[in-house]
């Protein structure tokens, strides 16, 4: 269906969600390769080798130029809302799908492989610098049957350990002096519900219309709250501020909305016609 839209919900699309975007070239006992007929993309072997990495049983292939989806929402539902991926999902920092194809051999069975990052940690502070680590990460095979037309099960899942993945944030002194400034908003302070809240960017929005402001964005730990402030020129008031979800989400022409978080809300980005309202960023992603 070409007219799916896969968008990332976020406020003023400034999202950095540090997600592994791997395609699997390899499932125990089977061989796919990298750009299999379920990729949205077309690309040249020439411009998008890619990297092999191995954990345990399943060797990924890395491309940055493949990006898969789900060919319905009735597949995706059945996939994602199956209690064997559920017991993964439900209570994980974020998840992705990162291959899906179908079996060589058996036109009713497709093959999916997601990307689950369990949690997130994250130590220190802005002005010293934080350490962000993502643990008990899990790669999913996931074996998808078509019953009967319009109705999919899963009938197998394997999981597979990834190692932690690690991330160090430190600031320049200007960067350090927005975020100061944004954090002593007492309308930023309000906006931070379920604390805490760590500085995953504060960036110059340069010398156009935003004159020169800095964005400072604060992700909740664990979580997907998303607070932005918007700090003067002179680095000494904010001006604006905007509160969002991190959420992934297809958008499709009849209206349904699919979110990742699984039970996430979809901040009302999709129109019935399957196009995006708001500025939004692509996703499926650390």
């Amino acid at each position: 269906m070409s007219a799916r839209t896969k968008v990332t919900i976020a406020a003023f699309g400034i999202l950095s969600i540090l997600l592994l975007g791997v395609a699997a070239s390899l499932l125990p006992g089977l061989h796919l390769s990298g750009g299999g007929s379920a990729s949205s993309t077309s690309v040249s072997p020439q411009t998008c080798v890619g990297s092999a990495a191995t954990y345990g049983n399943m060797t990924l292939r890395e491309s940055p130029c493949v990006d898969y989806g789900f060919p319905s929402p009735i597949i995706k539902n059945a996939t994602l809302a199956s209690r064997q991926v559920q017991a993964f999902i439900k209570t994980a920092y974020d998840y992705h799908l990162v291959y899906l194809a179908p079996s060589p051999s058996d036109s009713s069975v497709t093959y999916a492989v997601l990307n689950v990052t369990q949690t997130q940690v994250v130590t220190g502070n802005w002005a010293s610098g934080y350490e962000v680590s993502y643990v008990g990460d899990r790669l999913l095979n996931v074996t998808v049957l078509q019953v009967v037309p319009s109705t999919f099960e899963v009938t197998h899942v394997s999981a597979y350990a990834l190692p932690v993945r690690n991330e160090s944030l430190s600031y320049t002194p200007q960067q350090a002096q927005a975020i100061q400034v944004a954090l002593s908003d007492a309308n930023i302070k309000s906006l931070m519900v379920a604390p805490p809240y760590y500085v995953e960017l504060a960036a110059s929005l340069g010398n156009g219309t935003a004159g020169g402001s800095y964005v400072v964005q604060l992700y909740q730990v664990d979580g997907t709250g998303v607070v932005g402030a918007f700090v003067s020129p002179s680095l000494n008031n904010v001006t604006g501020s905007f509160t969002e979800q991190r959420i992934s989400g297809e958008c499709w022409p009849n209206g349904i909305v699919i979110t990742d978080p699984w039970d996430a809300a979809s901040s009302g980005a999709c129109t019935a016609q399957g196009t995006t309202s708001t500025s939004l960023s692509t996703h499926d992603s650390p």
